[in-house]
């Protein structure tokens, strides 16, 4: 008896989580992977663009290619050339279309780029400190809520049957249940959440300013693939001012050698930017599914704090702080350890017609795998009645060494209060 005792204590420690280092959730995400995708993009391609455009003067040589009169020498063609290149800012096409917008296209480029870049700044340095205290809290408490449970499981299944039953000893199952079950921490501070916009207001902004950029690079972009880069030549005068023998000479015709190369690049970018705002548009919408954020908190509903979790009102559409954390929350399952446990429970359970309760599935499986430790140390002890004692106690000896740790703060009891009958509620 006392061998499958402190084997269940044993099995119990199993399903216990470790205790979380300071460095646990240091790794938190901060941002959704949708709104990294589209920084990354729409910052990285404007800068791959402008590189191409820079390789592409640097192969060619000059911008500007113009047809200087027969008798000027290779150093006059040579000062005509960067004359009309100057000139190209005051000049316009046959339709009055500034040429201008060839000469800074590169620039142009690199400004959507920090354009774009600036909802990422902005919600890095005055939302994300705070969204990550707040993860690294909420994480950490459900992660003890699944721990106080399985303790409040093992002090239950390792009880001595001639104990009195519950509902008679309120000093005996209800100190562990008050220990274990306090107060509804997490619970209580989604709540405060409810109907507060200290975080959600900043993220609709990020959101609509990326949207904005994006539709205004479109825009931009659609312009000048449309309207400017079809005109590439213009006539350059080689004068300014009056005429000194009153006969001005004849302009020079000029051609901009890279409009070409910049259109193509305008054509990539639109279509780039174009299948982005459907993305950013979907993580503009993402707080107000309620059905996502039904099933994050649906497996801790299993646990008794969690009982009366419906009161969050998760269904609902409502664009607050709650849905924003709820939003970031699942984005971290990957951290939160005590989900993938609860993931099992449930599917334990939803396969029985009948609801089953928690605690009871917790203490069945500890004695089911206790039962295979006793299965496994029967035959030792009859093939050899001599040392069975000795060996018993070597057992014994062993499984209360590994397990010390979780005994000590496994039998802990908080003293007992007033409100007995409600904690008897909540173990029922």
């Amino acid at each position: 008896m006392a061998i499958a005792h402190v084997a269940t204590e044993y099995v119990f420690s199993d399903f216990l989580l470790k205790e979380p280092n300071e460095s646990k959730y240091k790794g938190v995400r901060l941002e959704l992977a949708a709104d990294k995708l589209v920084a990354f993009i729409a910052v990285g391609l404007p800068l791959l663009l402008i590189s191409l455009a820079f390789a592409q003067e640097v192969s060619v040589g000059s911008q500007i290619s113009c047809f200087p009169p027969a008798n000027f020498t290779l150093r006059q063609a040579t000062y005509v050339d960067s004359f009309c290149w100057v000139a190209v800012e005051n000049q316009t096409t046959e339709n009055g279309r500034p040429l201008w917008l060839h000469k800074f296209f590169p620039y142009i480029l690199l400004l959507l780029a920090v354009l774009v870049y600036v909802p990422a700044l902005f919600w890095r340095f005055t939302a994300a400190p705070q969204l990550s205290s707040d993860l690294s809290f909420i994480m950490e408490e459900l992660d003890r809520c699944y721990n106080r449970a399985i303790r409040l499981a093992k002090s239950l299944a390792t009880s001595s049957p001639s104990t009195k039953d519950i509902s008679e000893d309120p000093h005996s199952g209800l100190e562990v249940a008050e220990g274990c079950f306090k107060y509804p921490l997490v619970e209580q501070y989604l709540r405060t959440k409810r109907g507060t916009w200290t975080l959600a207001w900043k993220y609709l902004l990020c959101r609509v300013l990326t949207l904005l950029t994006l539709l205004s690079a479109c825009i931009y972009l659609a312009y000048y693939i449309c309207l400017v880069s079809p005109t590439d030549q213009f006539s350059c005068h080689l004068y300014t001012g009056v005429p000194v023998n009153g006969s001005a000479p004849p302009a020079v015709q000029c051609k901009l050698v890279a409009v070409g190369v910049f259109r193509l690049l305008s054509c990539i970018n639109v279509g780039v930017y174009l299948l982005l705002i459907p993305v950013v548009i979907y993580s503009t919408l993402s707080p107000t599914h309620p059905h996502q954020h039904g099933r994050l908190l649906r497996p801790y509903r299993l646990l008794p704090t969690f009982g009366h979790a419906q009161g969050l009102q998760l269904a609902s559409r409502r664009y607050d702080d709650l849905s924003i954390y709820l939003l970031f929350l699942r984005e971290n399952l990957s951290e939160l350890k005590s989900y993938k446990c609860l993931q099992v429970l449930e599917l334990l359970t939803a396969g029985e017609s009948e609801s089953l309760d928690t605690m009871c599935l917790l203490r069945t499986l500890g004695q089911v795998r206790t039962d295979l430790v006793d299965k496994k140390l029967t035959p030792n002890i009859d093939g050899n009645s001599q040392s069975g004692p000795v060996k018993e106690e070597a057992d014994s000896f062993k499984l209360k060494d590994v397990s010390t740790v979780l005994l000590q703060d496994g039998q802990q009891k908080e003293p007992s209060c007033g409100c007995a009958k409600d904690v008897r509620q909540r173990v029922v």
